[in-house]
């Protein structure tokens, strides 16, 4: 974790194991968001074109997860994308523009390919979740 004091998560949020979240340019999670295992987000990148190859202030970005975001497995969020509410990103994505809410999204770059159901009202109460 990079500025844990540039991060903020909402009530029921769900981090997976080996997740990386670089809050140094703010990352805001909204509530009953789930992020399985080996989530990245990345709020600041390297610019390929500098001399110095340092990060300008075009590459510094906040990335905004919305409430009852699901994301996949080894899913990677860019600098300055927001996740729409109840948006599911399926594993292995890699999130480069704007997902809008309640879509389902996959591949590289993470492209939309369905819509969720908008009447979901789940609250992840802290309880483990048995594997079946």
């Amino acid at each position: 974790m990079r500025r844990p004091d540039r991060l903020s998560i909402g009530n029921g949020s769900i981090i997976g194991h080996y997740s990386i979240l670089d809050a140094r340019n703010i990352i805001e999670i909204g509530e009953n968001v789930n992020f399985s295992h080996g989530v990245w987000l990345w709020t600041e990148q390297h610019n390929h074109n500098n001399l110095d190859f340092s990060c300008k202030s075009s590459r510094k970005k906040k990335i905004t997860i919305c409430d009852r975001v699901w994301l996949g497995p080894r899913v990677i969020v860019l600098p300055g994308c927001t996740i729409g509410e109840g948006a599911v990103v399926g594993a292995g994505a890699v999130v480069t523009k704007d997902i809008e809410p309640f879509s389902i999204n996959v591949g590289i770059p993470a492209k939309k390919i369905g819509e969720r159901n908008r009447d979901i009202n789940y609250v992840f109460n802290g309880n483990p979740l048995p594997f079946i």
